[in-house]
């Protein structure tokens, strides 16, 4: 086998929505990154058609800026997004073309001369008093130690920091349930007018968990009146459905995202209970039942759903989505009381506003709570309590579990992991732990990029 040492000013580790606008950040202040993803194409599920969820609050006020609005506005400039919508479920709704993105992506890292390593992992960590003396790397017969000054993990599940012994929580306080995953998948020739003709006779379909909470005005005419949009919805017929022994998943919903291509549709609404997705042999049994969930569910839909008729599926998506696993132990913690009250404190370096959003890990149920209004991320969530030069990005960072149901989203992971790069980057300029950063030195950058950090 070839062995490679190489060293850097910042690693990040993880392509995906956290990982890119953090390699960015620090590169674009000149520090020497290189960004570390096990795909063989960066975003993560940034690439493979998510919608972006939260940019607005539930006032139509923005609160994600930088280089999370940069991204946008390149993909409006390309004619493949449809800017940001209001929604009175999930705050705002940004659809985009995922293929058209992919290529932004790399645009973007190697202008800002961030150094890719595709079809790689890290498979372990040295640990040399308190730091992280050396990753190692394993890609196609080369093993690659590597060291850095700060290294960002932005994995989602926290691999790096897993390996390297820093402490860590997982699951709802008091049961440790995880959110359950989700295996998503197209389907075309969807004929959404009739779909949408169906609700509008029904309109019992789109009667929710509390509708207070979602917003009266969630119904179908709001369906209607913009292609940016989600359907959370067939609470009725899945009900039915169930007591006939005939729904193949646990979901009280059905869920949609619609596409920029017309006829076609994402579907979120499989569901893989008791499902821990830092476990790999876990991930392998959900991976295994999503594929069988999903015909059985079209077949569903085909015989139930009107406009569902003629579907077929176009695609399963290449890997299932995690909502939640570890969330590691920083220098300071985010809990449920400081976003409920829209606590925005001197050393906040993001903003979030959506949704407190919990899938239920044992049941077919979900728990939606929305926020008056924004709430601040402070600095040392995103620093390690434990290793001096390691930070974290997107929903690993220091944060209680009803936190994480809510800063998950994508835009807020990138607003997050700008504001990683930027702190990597002062430490390093600096030659100082990352502990020992200014947080309103990181806000000012930040501000001075297009960030936003104050919210009224």
């Amino acid at each position: 086998m070839n062995t490679l040492k190489k060293t850097y000013d910042v690693v990040v580790v993880g392509g995906g929505p956290g990982g890119i606008p953090a390699a960015i950040a620090a590169a674009r202040r000149g520090a020497k990154v290189l960004l570390v993803e096990k795909n063989g194409y960066l975003g993560g599920n940034l690439a493979i058609g998510l919608p972006l969820l939260g940019y607005l609050d539930k006032n139509g006020i923005q609160v994600t800026g930088g280089f999370a609005q940069e991204l946008v506005d390149t993909l409006m400039e390309r004619n493949a997004c449809y800017g940001h919508s209001r929604c009175p479920m999930h705050n705002s709704v940004t659809l985009y073309n995922h293929e058209e993105f992919k290529l932004v992506a790399f645009e973007k890292c190697l202008d800002a001369g961030v150094e890719i390593l595709l079809h790689t992992e890290v498979v372990d960590v040295e640990v040399e008093n308190g730091a992280i003396k050396n990753l190692i790397l394993f890609g196609k017969g080369f093993r690659i130690e590597v060291e850095s000054k700060i290294i960002i993990d932005a994995t989602g599940d926290g691999d790096v920091g897993f390996l390297a012994g820093a402490r860590f929580q997982k699951g709802q306080k008091g049961t440790g349930v995880l959110q359950p995953p989700t295996l998503m998948f197209t389907l075309g020739n969807v004929n959404l007018e009739k779909f949408h003709q169906f609700i509008t006779d029904d309109p019992d379909q789109m009667v929710l968990w509390d509708n207070s909470e979602i917003g009266s005005d969630y119904n179908p005419e709001h369906i209607q009146s913009t292609q940016n949009h989600v359907f959370v919805g067939l609470r009725k017929m899945f009900s039915e459905l169930r007591a006939k022994g005939e729904l193949p998943v646990d979901r009280d919903t059905f869920i949609y995202i619609n596409s920029l291509i017309p006829g076609e549709v994402n579907v979120n609404s499989t569901r893989h209970l008791n499902v821990d997705g830092s476990n790999v042999f876990d991930l392998t049994r959900a991976e295994i039942e999503g594929h069988f969930q999903i015909p059985k569910l079209v077949d569903t839909l085909k015989k139930h759903a009107p406009g569902f008729e003629d579907c077929y599926i176009t695609r399963i998506f290449p890997t299932i989505g995690i909502r939640e696993t570890r969330r590691f132990s920083g220098i300071k913690e985010l809990t449920e009381d400081r976003i409920v009250a829209g606590d925005i404190p001197e050393d906040t370096v993001a903003l979030g506003s959506y949704i407190i959003d919990i899938h239920d890990g044992n049941g077919a149920g979900t728990i939606i709570k929305r926020l008056e209004k924004a709430y601040g991320i402070p600095y040392g969530c995103l620093v390690s309590k434990d290793i001096r030069n390691l930070m974290f990005s997107g929903r690993c960072i220091s944060m209680d579990a009803v936190v994480l149901s809510s800063a998950r989203v994508m835009p807020t992971c990138m607003a997050i992991g700008e504001a990683a790069g930027v702190g990597a980057s002062v430490a390093v300029n600096k030659d100082i732990n990352a502990a020992d950063v200014d947080s309103l030195e990181v806000a000012k950058i930040l501000r001075d990029n297009g960030a936003i950090l104050n919210y009224s």
